[in-house]
């Protein structure tokens, strides 16, 4: 069987030298550069080919720097063509027919008769190690390994970093990897060093093979039947061997492309330089924090002990340290731990400068945020309105039976003022100014505090005094602000139900699952599920009426929380022509039976709750105004100024900053019970 390699491979090592601009290419384990550079240098290699085709150095430094800027494989088979044709019989030639035919029985024998002719050549020991690998030859695999490594042509650091990989793992669990130049460094590590033997590490380049496959996931105790469809094979491995071994830990390695987890990236937690698959929640910061604490290498991080440039390959991958690092910092800045997180600053400031990450780490490192030098003020709460108004999505995910309103909102800004939060209040403040003067006067009404207690006269009713409405016109950082306050402020409160919580905004999936409101989902992804519904008796397309209970597929006519009566699954309105969310109308609608403001009672915004909970007890979850998510700039939902159309279970709203039509609603995790 033709197995191909499509990420990186190791394929020699020859002093650096420049030619003409062109540059021996290293291999991935000792030196990684831009995607831009490999294409550079691999035109220079071609023009060099042209003008010396007998050349057979410079047949290999086009292939190799060809296969690293990602040509198509018809691109690399051409160019191994046309080096059988002018080199024949070289090493060059066999090594650059081995690579582009993968791991068949004839591209091992090129190998091996490439490594006859030049042994001290460590091009061909990785490959050799895949090889062997391939073949379930674990004592040539180990040769080879150690060839590699007493070769120089792995990066101290990447050993280090490849190191730090295994100790994020559990005993005796699964690691996925994906890439050469992550695989060969593990392998060299547990054959060579006996580091972390108990971890069994899955390449998903070599998986793809079906033969070694199905012997390495049985010599491995590992079960798993390939599912049918188009999926891409990698995803289904990384999805379907923990969905199969569910008495198994499994990892997967930050190296390993988004697509292949993607269907199971909500059940993904990173404690390291992996992510942890658990479909509970699960607490990855005191994992992290025992890692980056107790089991981690840093040093080499701190000080540069092998004098590598910035392209060596462990600096490059250094990077990833970046999440996890982050997140012990936050912490640390919680919990009042400030000379640890003072500490931890400086190394995710280098690693950033020196991986030319500096922006995605400069808003986190310099936010101009109060250090909590002493612990946070305490109000008091109502607690068990705020308890009972949680609704359990699952396990130990909550979510607010409302979005948080105007009320909830400026308790959060007056507490700022009070405490002279000045830059967290400026960043979560109402904002107003996008709109007119008259629309600023409307909204300053509707966003000012009215205590119900202070009775009210004329015109200014309780329709009026919007402390029950949604709280809109807030950045995507004020709502993430007023979770952390809650979250705060709810831990520090000797009254609360939970040891500890942590509220935040919910993921698309999440939200989505949680919209649909059918408590026995069995799958994140909204797709993947199915739902009880009633089918009226034919000809009653009454939606209270009792008809037949059946399962059917959440599929995409499934768009509104009211999909129990299932002819009105796709349906805004019901029998009477009046909305059953608060949406905005279209023109040719015809007029509901009820009285009404705007078709659905709202010409805007309308007070939380004024409709029917879903299945979960949530409220609103379609129109009224959408939901922020975790990502920025993505709400779901729709709203009051949104089509029905555009407000069903599955929409997803775009919004640039503050606006009239989004909201937030919290969600809980609860971390100790």
């Amino acid at each position: 069987m033709k197995y191909f390699v499509c990420v990186t491979l190791v394929f020699f090592s020859l002093p650096l030298f420049a030619l003409d601009g062109a540059e021996t290419i290293a291999p991935k384990t000792r030196i990684i550069k831009s995607l831009s550079w490999y294409s550079d240098q691999a035109d220079r290699w071609e023009e060099k080919v042209r003008q010396e085709p007998a050349n057979a150095d410079a047949w290999l430094n086009f292939y190799a720097a060809s296969r690293y800027s990602q040509k198509s494989l018809a691109s690399l088979s051409s160019i191994a063509s046309q080096a059988q044709k002018v080199i024949s019989g070289t090493f060059e030639a066999k090594l650059i027919q081995a690579l582009n035919e993968g791991y068949s029985e004839n591209s091992m024998k090129l190998l091996m008769e490439a490594y006859a002719m030049k042994p001290q050549q460590s091009a061909t020991y990785g490959p050799l190690m895949l090889a062997n690998e391939i073949r379930m030859n674990t004592a040539d695999r180990k040769e080879f390994g150690s060839k590699l490594l007493s070769s120089g042509q792995v990066s101290q650091a990447l050993l280090s970093y490849s190191y730090n990989v295994l100790m994020s793992i559990e005993s005796s669990a699964v690691l996925f990897i994906d890439g050469d130049n992550t695989t060969l460094p593990l392998f060299i590590l547990q054959d060579v060093m006996n580091v972390r033997k108990d971890v069994t590490v899955l390449s998903l380049d070599l998986l793809t093979s079906e033969a070694y496959r199905t012997q390495k996931l049985k010599n491995s105790s590992l079960e798993f039947s390939l599912g049918s469809g188009d999926e891409d094979i990698k995803k289904m491995i990384c999805s379907g061997l923990p969905e199969q071994n569910p008495s198994k830990k499994f990892y997967y390695a930050l190296t390993i492309g988004g697509n292949n987890i993607s269907s199971i990236n909500n059940e993904l937690y990173v404690v390291g330089l992996a992510s942890q698959h658990s479909k509970a929640r699960l607490d990855n910061i005191s994992v992290i924090k025992e890692n980056l604490e107790k089991r981690f290498m840093l040093d080499y991080l701190r000080v540069d002990f092998n004098g590598e440039n910035e392209f060596s390959a462990g600096k490059v991958m250094s990077s990833n340290y970046l999440i996890s690092m982050l997140l012990l910092n936050d912490h640390y800045v919680k919990t009042g731990e400030l000379g640890k997180a003072e500490e931890l600053k400086k190394l995710v400031a280098k690693i950033a400068a020196e991986t030319g990450k500096q922006a995605l780490v400069e808003n986190f490192l310099h936010r101009e945020e109060e250090v909590p030098l002493a612990p946070p003020v305490i109000i008091s709460l109502d607690l068990k309105k705020m308890e009972v108004s949680l609704r359990q999505v699952k396990d130990n995910l909550y979510a607010y039976n409302t979005e948080v309103t105007n009320a909830q909102y400026n308790l959060f800004l007056n507490y700022l003022k009070t405490n002279h939060l000045t830059d967290t209040y400026e960043k979560a403040k109402i904002d107003l100014s996008q709109y007119d003067k008259t629309s600023q006067a409307f909204f300053n009404g509707y966003h000012t505090y009215l205590d119900p207690a202070i009775k009210t006269r004329g015109s200014v009713t309780q329709r009026t005094n919007f402390r029950n409405y949604p709280a809109v016109n807030i950045s995507y950082e004020g709502a993430i602000a007023y979770c952390e306050w809650l979250t705060e402020q709810y831990n520090g409160n000797a009254d609360r139900k939970y040891k500890k919580v942590k509220f935040r905004l919910p993921t698309v999936k999440e939200w989505q699952i949680a919209a649909l409101g059918y408590v026995d989902f069995a799958s994140w992804n909204l797709d993947e599920n199915t739902v009880k519904v009633t089918i009226p008796p034919p000809g009653n397309e009454d939606e209270i009426v009792k008809g037949k209970e059946t399962v059917i597929p959440v599929d995409n006519t499934v768009l509104y929380p009211w999909f129990k009566a299932y002819n009105y699954r796709n349906k805004a309105q019901n029998r009477r022509n009046c909305f059953l969310g608060n949406f905005k109308a279209p023109e040719d609608c015809k007029p509901c039976a009820s009285p009404s403001v705007g078709m659905d009672g709202y010409s805007m915004m309308g007070p939380v709750a004024s409709y029917f909970p879903n299945g979960m007890g949530l409220f609103d979850v379609v129109g009224n105004v959408a939901e922020m998510t975790e990502e920025k700039g993505r709400a779901a939902g729709g709203s009051w100024n949104h089509s029905p159309d555009e407000s069903t279970i599955r929409s997803i709203n775009e919004y640039k900053g503050p606006d009239a039509t989004i909201g937030f609603r919290i969600f809980m995790d609860i971390i100790e019970k």
